[in-house]
């Protein structure tokens, strides 16, 4: 179900004629994303202090929401489509797995390969960025890495 959900919100970002085949929803952190997430836990954690929380599991149970906040903000969510015109890279939603706006169309040969295998993601390389994708879109990503080895880019 969440996977027809995904497909149908790339068919308004779809050009005129172009068929949609699969898509795989997928995110990357920004390189200080750590970091952001460490300063909103400690900002938090200064705020609640400061205005009073005087229970410290409060303090840090409000903290780590400020840590996930700033770790949602810092991520990229991105939504990487198969159409007939080729490999499509779009915006995904922060809350919902959707995409939210075209961004770009990859070049012909792009890479598309697994990288790495854990227990609930999958970590690609699509182009010269690498992404993590739930389970959820590793068969589609699976199906979209071997369209991509079967078409050759033109010498």
């Amino acid at each position: 179900m969440r996977h027809h959900i995904l497909l149908r919100s790339i068919e308004p970002f779809l050009q005129p004629g172009e068929r949609l085949f699969d898509a795989a929803f997928m995110w990357a952190r920004h390189r200080f994303s750590y970091f952001y997430a460490l300063a909103g836990f400690v900002a938090v954690l200064g705020i609640t202090t400061l205005v009073g929380f005087s229970e410290w599991p409060s303090r840090l149970a409000l903290a780590v929401v400020g840590a996930a906040v700033s770790m949602t903000a810092t991520t990229m969510y991105r939504v990487l489509a198969s159409t007939s015109d080729g490999l499509v890279l779009l915006e995904g939603g922060k809350i919902r797995q959707v995409a939210t706006r075209r961004l770009r169309k990859l070049e012909p040969g792009s890479v598309v390969e697994i990288q790495r295998d854990t227990l609930i993601t999958t970590d690609w390389k699509v182009g010269d960025t690498e992404y993590t994708v739930p389970k959820g879109s590793q068969r589609a990503m699976e199906r979209i890495a071997a369209i991509t080895r079967s078409v050759t880019p033109s010498d």
